[in-house]
């Protein structure tokens, strides 16, 4: 693999990703939507290109990270689109969080275009990923995965793979679910202990030493506590929102039900379309008031 990569987002966690790369001597051109998002990145050294396929163009390896399904399909799929320019052979490594469905349905044509498709979401926030100590959560053939190790090993501390195309796309859709359990329960505590005359710094205290916390719990209950929705915004309540959907879809395609899960995305929905989706996912607590 060469050291030059295109990049097709410039979110906080693209963005963050970016910056890993250009330390470690990497070679980046990269698009984003909005263009002065990309200002940051360019004086660090990256190229800022018009398309996303003057992103893809003269590479031999793409990411991208975008916020959901209908951007991934146009940075990919659409007009100036990233597939259309790539040379033959690219490796197409998906870092966003889409739906099952979606993945398999572009993994496809990737592959049908003649190109390598890795299925590569990944945990953590903004200032893990920037210090290279996200975990990459893969769905791939070993030898496709092979082809990449050296990129993923310079950006990420672990590389995990659950088998193939799609894989990666199920753990992480769960593992989101999940955060959304967590912060959902840490919201009502914090509702109940509040209406009951608690002391908000002290139930934080004893939530941080107790059995039950959670790593989304602690990144979300100070901002509950305090109210203030509007700093430090790591992953929105929209996102939330939209990442448990997914995780719905899919465990439907399996023919399942998720009872816990499906009450939490409630709340992520309910706050989001309460006009709190681009806050921080503490926020939430603000639908549990009354």
């Amino acid at each position: 693999m060469t050291k030059t990569i295109g990049f097709l987002g410039a979110g906080r966690m693209a963005s963050a990703m970016i910056k890993r790369l250009l330390s470690k001597g990497y070679r980046i051109q990269v698009w984003n939507r909005s263009p002065d998002k990309l200002d940051p990145l360019v004086a660090l050294g990256a190229v800022a290109c018009a398309t996303p396929a003057k992103a893809a163009y003269g590479v031999d390896t793409i990411i991208s990270f975008m916020a959901d399904d209908n951007a991934a399909r146009a940075v990919w799929l659409g007009e100036n689109g990233a597939l259309a320019a790539m040379n033959a052979g690219t490796v197409a490594i998906e870092c966003s969080t889409l739906s099952h469905a979606f993945v398999l349905d572009l993994a496809k044509a990737v592959s049908a275009a003649g190109h390598t498709y890795i299925d590569a979401p990944v945990t953590g926030v903004p200032t893990d990923i920037e210090a290279g100590n996200t975990i990459f959560l893969i769905g791939a053939e070993a030898s496709d995965l092979n082809r990449i190790k050296p990129i993923l090993d310079d950006t990420g501390k672990r590389t995990v793979h659950f088998g193939p195309v799609g894989s990666g796309t199920v753990y992480k859709l769960m593992h989101n679910l999940l955060g959304a359990v967590h912060i959902a329960a840490a919201a009502e505590l914090v509702a109940v202990a509040s209406k009951a005359g608690l002391d908000g710094a002290t139930v934080a205290e004893t939530f941080s030493i107790g059995a039950n916390a959670s790593a989304s719990g602690l990144m979300t209950m100070p901002g509950m506590i305090s109210g203030n929705h509007n700093e430090g915004i790591h992953f929105t309540t929209a996102l939330r929102a939209k990442d448990a959907s997914y995780a719905l879809a899919m465990a439907r395609e399996f023919g399942m039900t998720v009872p816990v899960g499906q009450a939490a995305a409630n709340i992520f929905e309910t706050a989001t379309k309460d006009g709190l989706g681009d806050l921080a996912q503490s926020a939430v607590i603000e639908t549990l008031k009354s």
